[in-house]
């Protein structure tokens, strides 16, 4: 079937408004355009009023006769501008943007009791529009495609230090997976030391397991809006531990080891261990100067004792507001294992990235079960742009275009709209069926065109043909507008 008009109308106000939204986001808007004065008013020459008795027939005491005296008129008092306020007003919309957010990060930034206590406050924001159509078979098993427009994420962060040697970061998201994220403190400076010896950076509290390249990257980052099928079928996220992490080899590795139990239960989150040991290890055999150039492998590992025994795996197809299309449904399970492996080339505007992730699910009434999943996705920026890379975590970081979109919509139709374009492809797999488990077999072909307004704002638009084995096809197109503020100085 097809998308409706009205769907397909709301996806084209979503597209306006996003982009509206995207001006703000993006540095420099410029002057808005020049009103032309208002016309002078039309004036017509006197005539001389005729007797009253001609004009009207009216006799002395006659209420015609008697018009009021016309009201003096009243002089309204004016204040005149201060001289920094008359160059303010003169100033474009750009200007008093930046004027703006400038005057409101005092907000934001608190710095208490001497600066042994600091507060740096954020907002993050993702708005997705979704849009689908599907076969017959498709719609027999799941029914219609839902059209949607709602928030991502809408999340408040605060980070900051504690007496200068501690940093922390605690975050909720009130958007589609509500709850509450980071929550953790480390040692800021030298870390943790064992006789004198520094072992490396020591974190406590609620947050993402080290597992896997694209969940250890924020999701402001991915090449596509949603995380690929494995990875979001299979892999850890923020959950209660500890964790030692710290690089080597001159911030060439990567690695973290870290004691997890219950977090998150949300379905951002796909495990439900009582106890968890994970690590990740990754490095740069190959890497230049400017990292323009680079080759990254990695490889992630947990041993998981899941609660009450069970364990229960199902996935979107990489759309989070359509609905499951795959599901094991509770599997009985006495132990859980994972591995993932990695491997990430970036060659200027080129970039490929592949994952896959081996689920080993051991005494289930179906035996021994091996459930897995790959992805391979490569992108291209189009405007010249590479990719940034963070050698604390092993991940790609925060995009800065070479220009920012100083005039998104208008820029479309006039000349170069400014900000950088990424085209990005991915082929993803899942595999819920071993042995007598039949929980589906989901493909993806994901196609996406990212334009980055600036260094904090992206739209996104992502189209997915998804097809479950034996249970249909379906393709989606996805809208995104996405907003991260730049890191305000003092967290590191």
């Amino acid at each position: 079937m097809t998308p409706s008009m009205s769907a397909v109308g709301r996806m084209t106000v979503l597209t306006l408004l996003l982009l509206g939204a995207g001006a703000a986001g993006a540095q420099g808007l410029g002057p808005p355009p020049t009103l032309p004065p208002p016309p002078a008013p039309e004036t017509t020459a006197p005539t001389p009023a005729a007797p009253a008795e001609e004009a009207t027939g009216a006799v002395d005491g006659d209420p015609a006769t008697d018009q009021p005296e016309p009201a003096e008129p009243v002089e309204v008092p004016t204040v005149e501008l201060t001289e920094e306020e008359a160059l303010l007003a003169k100033e474009g919309f750009s200007d008093k943007w930046r004027i703006f957010t400038q005057a409101t990060q005092g907000l934001l930034v608190w710095d208490l009791f001497d600066g042994r206590l600091t507060i740096r406050s954020q907002a993050r924001v993702k708005v997705d529009g979704t849009l689908g159509w599907s076969d017959e078979t498709y719609e027999s098993f799941y029914g219609e495609v839902d059209q949607e427009v709602r928030f991502r994420e809408l999340s408040l962060w605060a980070q900051g230090t504690v007496d200068h040697r501690l940093r922390y970061s605690i975050s909720f998201d009130f958007g589609a997976d509500t709850g509450l994220g980071d929550a953790f403190v480390e040692g800021r400076d030298r870390g943790l030391e064992v006789f004198g010896y520094r072992v490396g950076q020591f974190r406590v509290g609620l947050f993402q397991e080290p597992f896997s390249f694209e969940r250890t990257m924020s999701s402001h980052y991915t090449g596509l809006l949603e995380r690929a099928l494995p990875v979001w079928t299979f892999s850890p996220g923020y959950n209660l531990g500890y964790m030692l992490h710290d690089t080597a080899f001159n911030h060439r590795m990567q690695w973290a080891v870290g004691f997890f139990s219950f977090g998150q239960t949300t379905e951002a989150n796909s495990s439900n261990s009582v106890l968890s040991l994970t690590t990740r290890v990754s490095g740069l055999p190959i890497v230049n100067q400017d990292e323009s150039r680079l080759l990254h492998v990695g490889a992630s590992f947990s041993t998981r004792d899941p609660k009450n025994g069970t364990v229960h795996y199902r996935s979107r197809p990489e759309a989070r507001f359509v609905d499951f299309l795959i599901d094991t449904g509770e599997i009985e399970a006495g132990k859980i294992q994972l591995l993932g492996v990695e491997a990430v080339a970036v060659m200027g505007p080129i970039h490929v990235q592949s994952e896959a992730i081996l689920s080993q699910l051991e005494q289930t009434d179906y035996g021994d079960l091996d459930l897995w999943g790959y992805y391979v996705q490569a992108g291209w920026f189009i405007t010249g742009e590479h990719h940034s890379y963070d050698r604390e975590l092993g991940v790609f970081s925060r995009m800065v275009p070479k220009t920012d979109a100083t005039r998104p919509i208008a820029g479309l139709f006039t000349k170069r709209p400014g900000g950088a374009l990424e085209l990005v492809g991915r082929v993803s797999k899942v595999d819920l069926d071993d042995g007598g488990l039949r929980g589906g077999v989901m493909k993806n072909l994901s196609v996406g065109l990212n334009w980055y307004l600036s260094p904090t704002s992206i739209v996104k638009l992502n189209f997915i043909r998804s097809d479950v084995e034996d249970r249909g096809r379906a393709n989606i197109v996805l809208l995104r507008y996405q907003f991260r503020p730049l890191p305000v100085p003092g967290w590191r």
